[in-house]
């Protein structure tokens, strides 16, 4: 993701250990045979994060780069790489970085959308994606719908995860800004190393914007895409609604 993770970069894949991967890149790869006027080979994915899913596409055979603003998290990516030749990662910005070449697909997951939360960057973001596309070739993004989000409001949640070396309490606190559809997301984390008996604590806050479906078109449309389908996250067939926190495009250059 872009934006923020420092200290929180290091223990981003614990926190996430239970997010299938697996389960969205195929689900994405299905979207991507659906839609692809073209045979596709090169993805681009903007705020990569640790490269989960792109060694993940990188294994089924397709051409990976990535793109984050977080130096940690793009260090994390390439010590993950090993004997996998065919992905690369880059540091930048997703409304500014350029690679000077251009990809079959984009790709944007974990909200990165929404971590655009001024108005020029949302639509810089978009541009640029378009931009690095090839002719009619496909941009699939996911975001926080914010009807759903208003439905059913950000509230204080916990999480405990371990591994063998690491127990980690995160605190999640929202606070709502109704008036910016933005949502402060403080995490709070405690990190007790179990090697040393130590306790660790770092608080970071995330900004987080909640997207409606008329202003996203319109920026779609303005850029020159087509927009193909919107859905509900991984699902195949069902369209957005109150109970769609997660939601999904397909758009095409």
């Amino acid at each position: 993701m872009m934006g923020v993770f420092g200290d929180y970069a290091k223990y981003y894949n614990l926190l996430y250990r239970d997010k299938d991967y697996q389960k969205e890149v195929d689900y994405i790869e299905n979207l991507i045979k659906k839609y692809s006027k073209n045979k596709v080979q090169t993805i681009l994915d903007i705020g990569c994060g640790t490269g989960n899913h792109d060694v993940l596409f990188a294994k089924k055979g397709y051409k990976i780069c990535g793109i984050d603003v977080s130096e940690e998290m793009i260090n994390i990516a390439k010590s993950r790489i090993n004997t996998l030749h065919n992905i690369n990662f880059y540091i930048g910005k997703s409304e500014s970085f350029r690679l000077g070449k251009k990809f079959d697909v984009v790709v944007s997951l974990f909200h990165v959308m929404s971590y655009q939360i001024k108005n020029e960057s949302l639509y810089g973001s978009l541009k640029n994606a378009y931009e690095h596309l090839k002719a009619d070739g496909l941009f699939i993004f996911d975001f926080w719908y914010g009807p759903a989000v208003l439905t059913d409001r950000p509230s204080i949640r916990l999480k405990e995860l371990e591994d063998e070396n690491l127990k980690i309490y995160r605190i999640a606190i929202p606070v709502m800004h109704p008036n910016e559809n933005i949502v402060d997301v403080t995490f709070e984390v405690i990190i007790e190393d179990k090697i040393n008996n130590n306790v660790n604590k770092l608080k970071e806050t995330h900004r987080i914007r909640y997207l409606f479906l008329p202003e996203l078109e319109f920026i779609l449309k303005n850029i020159g895409f087509e927009i193909l389908d919107i859905l509900e996250w991984m699902s195949v067939d069902k369209k957005l609604s109150f109970n769609s926190w997660n939601g999904i495009i397909v758009v095409q250059k």
